[in-house]
């Protein structure tokens, strides 16, 4: 199912669009210099216009909405090559999604996307166009060979890393998905220096 979901058409290019039609609350973030607990908080209370995505708890915002809300606050928008980095954690483990998130809480231009489903893995991968996915292999409804071959069969994504998290690995399964593509492995309870150090180092102050 989340094979034919990741090969839709996905939004323009990070280095094209402009402007894009909707934003995740990361990407707004990027753009505004604001931090994305800071945006979260905005959209909770309505001060930024959008919706959140059928099935999920991750919120859109639209180019209109951030229009206005950057003009009311008076805002300038922060160029697309600041855009900053876009992590997708496809996890339904609440342990490992609170784990990244408190890692991550203070830095303001890394953007975070949570898929707890293989349906909303396809669709904030197709949307989201991520610099990193960090991937449970054991998922009961994610075939993670058909999300890889998908993920890196796509040109816009070629740079992007990979990481599967499991408890166990079978030798053959990790030369199996290192074929796939998956750069390197990790066992949860995960650690704040293991996350952070899946981040570029220009990033982390």
């Amino acid at each position: 199912m989340i094979d034919s979901v990741l090969e839709i058409k996905p939004i323009a290019s990070k280095a094209t669009a402009e402007p894009q039609a909707l934003y995740t609350t990361g990407e707004v973030a990027a753009r505004t210099g604001l931090s994305q607990q800071t945006i979260i908080r905005c959209f909770d209370s309505g001060r930024i216009g959008g919706f959140r995505v059928p099935g999920s708890t991750s919120r859109r915002i639209t180019h209109e909405a951030l229009v206005t809300f950057m003009r009311s606050h008076g805002i300038p928008m922060v160029g697309e090559s600041d855009a900053g980095y876009r992590i997708l954690l496809i996890d339904d483990e609440q342990e490992t999604i609170s784990a990244i998130t408190k890692a991550l809480e203070a830095m303001d231009r890394i953007g975070l996307e949570v898929a707890t489903s293989a349906w909303e893995a396809g669709l904030l991968a197709a949307s989201a166009n991520p610099d990193l996915v960090i991937i449970s292999a054991r998922m009961p409804d994610l075939n993670l060979e058909q999300v890889c071959r998908s993920l890196k069969g796509r040109n816009e994504l070629q740079s992007m890393q990979l990481v599967a998290l499991a408890r166990r690995y079978r030798r053959e399964e990790k030369e199996k998905l290192r074929q796939l593509g998956v750069d390197s492995f990790l066992r949860p309870p995960l650690q704040p220096d293991e996350i952070l150090g899946l981040i570029p180092a220009k990033l982390r102050h």
